[in-house]
């Protein structure tokens, strides 16, 4: 099995990891556009918030306005919707990839169409085309009711104990998506995906029918650093799903995120690619 890859590591790392130091100075010459009009999967530089993860939470803050009617029955959840940066930084192509509420849903979708242009993308000395993704975890205060804690039909008994579902963190804990510095595995982003490789076993029904693919999952990094919520926020296939969550469940604390030099609950999203190099295994 190829080693899982990690391009969008955590909820909006994609945006975090992107303000290392190629990123800060100000270029002498504008690259050139590339005349394809290909969404490149994986650019040398991905499209970037202008100003970076800091200017987009508060532009957030400052243009949300909570619908009314899903806060009076007390609707939260989580929505992340992917988009296009197209070459002139504007976004195109938006599509909700995980649904919270039609309110929540409509509400997200009018906060991304209202974005100023991003920083487009750049591969091979280009300016192209790529796909990214912002997620929004709408939340009330920590006195709303307690909602049931979701769980997929088709998780099996062993994915639903390693994901590690804490109903209590959602409803007294304040849960973020865009903090100061990101939540990070302890060991670095290679050792998370050899982790990861070295845990996973392709199930095998899946592997013969030739299923592959990436799953995202998300998860709840605790101000203790410890691992909680994990869910699939996108699937493949129900025992790639399952496989998905056993395999975080079993991951050590992360460095927990920070927030105004404040250790806080954090909210992240991590792709998992299953690939199959081989021909699938025949069916006995």
């Amino acid at each position: 099995m190829k080693l899982p890859t990690f391009p969008l590591l955590l909820a909006l790392a994609l945006l975090a990891g992107s303000l290392s130091g190629e990123q800060s100075g100000v270029m002498a010459q504008e690259p050139p556009h590339s005349h394809s009009d290909r969404i490149i999967e994986h650019p040398d530089i991905l499209p970037m918030y202008t100003g970076g993860t800091s200017e987009m939470h508060r532009f957030i803050s400052n243009t949300l306005s909570y619908p009314a009617d899903a806060a009076e029955r007390n609707i939260q959840g989580l929505v992340v919707c992917t988009f296009v940066v197209e070459k002139d930084g504007t976004l195109s192509n938006y599509q909700i990839i995980h649904r919270a509420d039609p309110l929540l849903d409509a509400e997200a979708l009018r906060i991304l169409q209202l974005m100023p242009p991003w920083r487009p993308a750049r591969h091979h000395g280009q300016i192209v085309r790529a796909e990214s993704y912002v997620p929004m975890y709408f939340k009330l205060n920590k006195h709303v009711r307690r909602m049931s804690a979701k769980t997929c039909p088709s998780e099996s008994a062993t994915a639903r104990a390693y994901a590690k579902t804490d109903p209590a963190i959602i409803e007294e804990g304040e849960i973020l998506t865009i903090v100061d510095r990101m939540p990070r595995y302890a060991y670095g982003e290679e050792e998370l995906a050899a982790f990861i490789a070295h845990n996973i076993r392709y199930p095998k029904e899946a592997r013969q029918q030739g299923v592959k693919g990436r799953i995202l999952c998300s998860f709840i990094v605790g101000k203790d650093g410890s691992i909680s919520n994990i869910e699939v926020v996108e699937g493949l296939h129900p025992q790639l799903d399952n496989e998905a969550i056993r395999v975080l469940g079993l991951m050590p604390r992360w460095t927990p995120g920070e927030n105004g030099g404040e250790k806080v609950n954090v909210k992240c999203l991590l792709p998992i690619d299953f690939t199959i190099e081989e021909e699938p295994i025949p069916a006995v």
